[in-house]
């Protein structure tokens, strides 16, 4: 898994220059990800923690899967907002973002943006928020798509579930005046790395 997205970062180049091989830069993010912070990660491999916090956002380039056949996709959001969906038989996230808000709106642009990275017409599943109310009734889904509370559902909780883990190491907030959109990269480069670990 690492190799591989090691591979990727390289075709992709994602770190402009090799001052500093981009399997170490890889593995930094990989332990920071894990639950070390930026300082440790520095610490331990003699970068800067600053460093480490460039290297770790810069894969969230890296994170827009190829288009795929998806079956069923489960949807969920939490406050910041995250939005998440989740391939139901791979585990893999297909689309991830943060919002500052949730409003139907905002459902209908995520559930839009999912719809554009797969191929063919998977099976959307949403939690029973209202938000997702006229975005459904918006979008040409097939007649399997369906709200539930658990079920399918409890797939994309469990992706939530070491994501809530490692933000509370930041004690349930992000650093002091972190944009939406900083927060929206942080994501990007978590889920690259759950779906190198899948």
């Amino acid at each position: 898994m690492l190799d591989q997205l090691v591979k990727r970062a390289r075709e992709q180049r994602v770190f402009s220059r090799e001052d500093t091989p981009t399997d170490q830069r890889i593995e930094a993010a990989f332990l920071y990800h894990l639950g070390l912070s930026y300082r440790q990660v520095g610490e331990w491999l003699g970068h800067l923690h600053q460093t480490v916090h460039e290297w770790y956002t810069a894969l969230a380039d890296l994170f827009e899967p190829e288009p795929d056949e998806h079956g069923t996709v489960v949807v969920d959001d939490r406050e910041v907002y995250v939005w998440a969906a989740i391939n139901r038989q791979t585990y893999e996230v297909i689309h991830v973002e943060a919002s500052p808000g949730r409003s139907e709106l905002d459902a209908l642009l995520f559930l839009r943006a999912v719809l554009d990275t797969v191929r063919g017409r998977p099976v959307i599943v949403v939690d029973r928020g209202p938000w997702y109310n006229w975005s459904l009734d918006e979008l040409d889904l097939p007649c399997e798509s369906r709200r539930e509370t658990w079920g399918d559902r409890s797939i994309v909780e469990s992706w939530f579930s070491p994501f809530k883990l490692r933000i509370r190491r930041f004690f349930d907030r992000f650093p002091y005046r972190s944009s939406w959109q900083s927060v929206d990269r942080w994501t990007k480069a978590f889920a690259c790395i759950h779906n190198a670990r899948c």
